[in-house]
């Protein structure tokens, strides 16, 4: 191959590669570097390292499994005018579609994350998984990170 054609199959290489993506694969890492980003900044601390598991993203609502230590659970995000926040924490509530349509999701959307979450899911370790059901309560979050209970009795989502 001439040095010329090397260059150009270089330099060409990339350029269809990043053609050839899905537009909504490519907002949808966006999206789930954004939320990963505000869930860093929250609650990230040199003391208790947060890692973020899986992210799921769909429209404007996304889930994050998160583990801090001996803790883990999953937060709801929603964006309102390109601004990804933090609505609450929980366990397993948020990986079902019924609680998510009781959270106030439409069945289309709740069904939607749910099977993309249970997917995400799939390669996590088992002891990974039961930390995030150990979170039993639903917690609001604020903007700088202060939780809640939404419920004072801490019952799953009914």
């Amino acid at each position: 191959m001439k040095k010329n054609a090397v260059i150009s199959f270089l330099i060409g290489v990339p350029l269809v590669m990043a053609m050839d993506v899905e537009p909504g694969l490519a907002q949808g890492n966006l999206d789930s570097q954004a939320v990963r980003r505000l869930l860093m900044q929250t609650f990230d601390k040199p003391e208790a390292p947060l890692n973020i598991d899986a992210v799921v993203v769909e429209q404007d609502v996304a889930i994050a499994d998160w583990s801090q230590g001996e803790l883990g659970g999953r937060a709801l995000l929603g964006r309102k005018d390109g601004v990804w926040s933090i609505a609450l924490c929980a366990g397993d509530a948020l990986k079902q579609s019924a609680s998510l349509e009781k959270l106030g999701l439409g069945k289309p959307l709740a069904d939607k994350l749910a099977a993309e979450l249970s997917q995400a899911e799939r390669g996590l370790a088992p002891a990974l998984l039961d930390k995030f059901a150990r979170f039993d309560a639903i917690v609001a979050v604020d903007a700088t990170g202060r939780h809640s209970p939404l419920d004072p009795y801490h019952r799953p989502i009914q």
